[in-house]
């Protein structure tokens, strides 16, 4: 084989690919974080969960979180949408439930020492948080090439 035979990867491509890393951090983070609450109350759009509930809802959110995963992994188009969405839907979530829930019972089920204030606070940064994560989702849609629908 000869030397200008090989392929190399221009500078582009090695970065693009590590341009996802941190999304996929994001979601694993979040997926760590809703296992956590597995066997206590869980609040969900405006309504706090108990039991199999609160378990079925854990469970499903986990499912979802792991296959977003696998699909940033994979860079499938399919999965920037569902990321999209899944954003959409959590940020509304949290939103509702600062909204229709009242703080000290969220305070409560979740075991938070904190003032209301600052749940409140916490509570709004992190649906701003899930709207610029939309935006950097929507400005590199361009490194979700893989078209398939499916994960394999």
């Amino acid at each position: 084989m000869k030397e200008t035979d090989r392929v190399v990867a221009s500078e582009g491509e090695k970065k693009r690919n590590f341009v996802l890393v941190p999304l996929i951090g994001v979601y694993v983070l979040a997926m760590l974080v809703t296992l956590s609450d597995l066997g206590g109350e869980f609040p969900f759009m405006g309504r706090l969960y108990e039991g199999d509930e609160a378990e079925h809802l854990i469970f499903a959110n986990s499912i979802a979180s792991l296959y977003l995963i696998v699909g940033i992994l994979k860079r499938q188009r399919l999965t920037l949408w569902l990321l999209i969405a899944y954003n959409f839907a959590a940020s509304a979530s949290g939103m509702a439930n600062l909204i229709m829930l009242p703080v000290q019972q969220t305070l409560t089920a979740t075991g938070a020492l904190v003032p209301d204030y600052s749940y409140r606070i916490n509570a709004f940064c992190v649906f701003v948080l899930f709207l610029l994560l939309n935006v950097f989702l929507y400005f590199h849609r361009d490194r979700f090439d893989n078209k398939s629908i499916y994960l394999w």
